[in-house]
């Protein structure tokens, strides 16, 4: 019997040995560092163009303007951001959502995690994300560990679906972290835009993966997040708050939330009062995209047709009225096009988030540097 025993283990001796190993080593390893905790809002929120102490989209005085929903969805963080600097080796955050919530086409990290980046040279690379673990809706997580101790300048990027109640950055006990040095992404004017679920981060894997935080990475240009999940659909009531914004570029895209026969009016009201508000600001309309299934089901295929008529319909009557400095964008090829960009063949996943992305870094680009788009009517 002691014989079989030892030939059935001598095998798996190598494992055993291993894992005794590896106990020892975390047994004997040198304990986490203890890190001390600062409330973000010490230093600069961005993306956010109100000063309320919170992470909300849209400040107080608009809850009894906007329909209920709007108001419940501007309580998402999405876009908002943390720049700060540090020396830290190790760096976390704690922070409780809202909601604690979960889609099912959606990965937890991209509806209530972080991404943090570094500036490495001009360019924000990422560095980890803050992993919701857990049910309670309160989280904890290091997201950076063993780094160099020298200073560098960090984005924290904030949850896309669901709110953030409180949000403490933490680091190494004796590193330093402060306001940031470099003005990257708090020198220039914003970008605004309004748009559906699409536009709020819908379905990035991650914070950082939302086409507009994308944007903002390659602009380095803060973006005003305005996208209402199923409820982008040119509202004035909407376009009273994005009148509030000093920006240097509304881009209107609200075609996937509106019915066909609403876009036309719609559209046309909302360009008329940010013209009215903001005489100079260029406004760009875009198109949506045809969804995955408008392939194989000509209902949907036509009314996603439909819908890009009526804003090019509203664009020319817009264009009859003298609006000046207006602008439309086909969404041809938004999302690549080998129908491999979605996750439910209607919000992107990472590989359409990078392709929307690189489809409008030009166009904005242009429009930012007082350039115009070639008509497309």
């Amino acid at each position: 019997m002691k014989k079989n025993l030892l030939g059935y283990l001598k095998p798996l001796l190598p494992a055993i040995l291993l894992s005794a190993t590896l106990h020892a080593q975390t047994k004997n390893a040198a304990p986490k560092p203890e890190l001390v905790y600062h409330d973000a809002m010490e230093f600069p929120v961005i993306d956010k163009y109100h000063n309320e102490p919170n992470y909300n989209r849209l400040p107080e005085k608009f809850k009894a303007t906007v329909r209920p929903v709007i108001w419940s969805l501007s309580l998402n963080s999405a876009g908002i951001a943390i720049r700060f600097r540090s020396n830290a080796t190790t760096i976390g955050a704690k922070w409780k959502a809202k909601n604690n919530a979960s889609l099912n086409n959606m990965a937890p990290i991209g509806v209530k995690g972080l991404d943090l980046y570094a500036l490495v040279g001009n360019q924000w690379q990422y560095v980890n994300s803050g992993v919701p673990e857990g049910n309670t809706g309160s989280f904890q997580r290091n997201l950076l560990t063993n780094g160099e101790n020298v200073y560098r300048e960090y984005l924290l990027f904030l949850p896309l679906y669901d709110g953030v109640d409180s949000l403490s950055i933490g680091v190494n006990a004796g590193a330093d972290i402060s306001k940031p040095q470099s003005t990257a992404l708090m020198d220039k004017k914003p970008v605004a835009w309004y748009g559906s679920s699409i536009a709020q981060g819908g379905c990035a894997s991650r914070p950082g993966m939302a086409f507009t935080n994308i944007l903002v990475r390659k602009l380095q240009r803060p973006i005003m997040n305005f996208g209402f999940s199923g409820n982008g659909t040119f509202e004035t009531t909407v376009g009273e708050s994005l009148c509030e914004i000093d920006a240097a570029l509304f881009v209107i895209d609200c075609n996937p939330n509106t019915p066909p026969e609403e876009i036309y009016d719609r559209s046309v009201k909302l360009i008329q009062q940010l013209r009215k508000c903001r005489p100079n600001t260029p406004i760009l309309m875009l198109e949506n995209f045809i969804y995955e299934s408008g392939t194989f089901n000509t209902l949907v295929k036509q009314t996603s047709l439909k819908k890009q008529a009526e804003l090019k319909r509203a664009y020319a009557e817009l264009q009859k009225q003298g609006i000046k400095n207006l602008f439309y964008q086909t969404g041809e090829g938004l999302i690549g096009t080998d129908h491999e960009g979605t996750v439910d063949g209607v919000h992107p996943n990472d590989a359409g988030m990078e392709r929307f992305a690189a489809k409008m870094l030009p166009v904005l680009d242009k429009l930012l540097k007082g350039k115009t788009l070639t008509a497309v009517l």
